[in-house]
This record gives structure tokens, sequence and C-alpha cells, in this order.
């Protein structure tokens, strides 16, 4: 398993803007596509954001993006190696799993909803995320998710984020 942490300031914000300046932080974690993948990851994403101080509902949202995602990757990608990447940038998270396999898109119409017992892990990150965005390309598939993160006065349960959508049909 190979980890690495940034933590980045931008100095020039500061003397243009006169304030504090903004906070980028990043941190990667790489390891082979295994059932053990998805814990591992997921716990790997509570503990940076918390070293980070992310608000609670952040911390959850964030895991549950990881969780589906990584999960995803395990279960289709054919993948060896999937890699974690936890983003903060001023007031968004993001969180991008890369794997180098193939994308499969679902066939439409299979399945029925309420017999489904998977296929709901996009429809989950959807639902905490403001955007998600798929990239394919010759090394692989990357997923990247972004959310906002509440400033004090908006904390409360995931689903009154500003931003966030429900899973259609829950």
């Amino acid at each position: 398993m190979i980890m690495i942490d940034e933590q980045l300031l931008q100095p020039t914000y500061r003397r243009r803007c006169g304030g504090a300046a903004p906070r980028q932080r990043s941190a990667m974690c790489s390891m082979g596509v295994e059932p053990r993948a998805v814990p591992a990851l997921r716990a790997f994403t509570r503990d940076v954001a918390t070293r980070w101080g992310a608000p609670e509902e952040t911390i959850d949202a964030l895991r549950v993006i990881a969780t589906e995602l990584v999960t995803n990757s395990v279960l289709h990608s054919g993948s060896s190696e999937v890699s974690l990447l936890l983003t903060v940038d001023g007031s968004t998270a993001s969180v991008e799993v890369r794997d180098a396999g193939t994308w499969r898109e679902r066939c439409p119409g299979t399945g029925v909803p309420d017999q489904m017992v998977d296929g709901r892990g996009l429809g989950l990150v959807h639902a905490y995320a403001t955007t998600c965005r798929v990239q394919r390309d010759s090394q692989g598939t990357a997923v990247r998710a972004e959310l906002l993160i509440p400033l004090p006065a908006q904390r409360g349960h995931p689903r009154d984020l500003p931003g966030r959508r429900s899973p259609a049909g829950w």
C-alpha cells in the first residue's frame, strides 16, 4: 500500500485578497484490487478527512463515495491496482478513484429497481456529490466526485446540504 499526503498553501492569495490563504490538501493511497481494498480505502478516507478537520457530515459523505467507487473498481475493473485521491480545495472536497480497467456501461432496462441487489453505487455517489465525472482513456478509468464542504451555519444531515440530490426512488 502506498500513501502520500500533501498540504499546500497558496501565498499569492494572501497578498491579492488581504486574507488568510485558502488551504489545498491532497492525499493518495494505492493498493491491489481485492475485497480488502474497500474497507482499507474507506478507513484511509475517514482518517485523512478527520485529520484535516472536515465536518462530520462531510466525512460521512466522503466515506460513502469512496466505498462505492472503490467497490466498483474491485468488482468491475479487471485492474490489478486501485488508487484513491482525496483533495480539499477551499470549500470543495473531492474523491477520485482510478484503476487500469475499462468502464462498462450497464445495459439499459436490466433489472427491476426494487428487486436489484446491486447497481446503486453511482446513484449514491450522485446523491452526495455536486458533480461526478467518469474519464476513460487508454490508461484506464478515473471517476471523480466533488462535494461542497458546508459552512458551520449550514451543517446538518447530509441530505440537507447544498447541491445534494436525493437518489431516485429512495
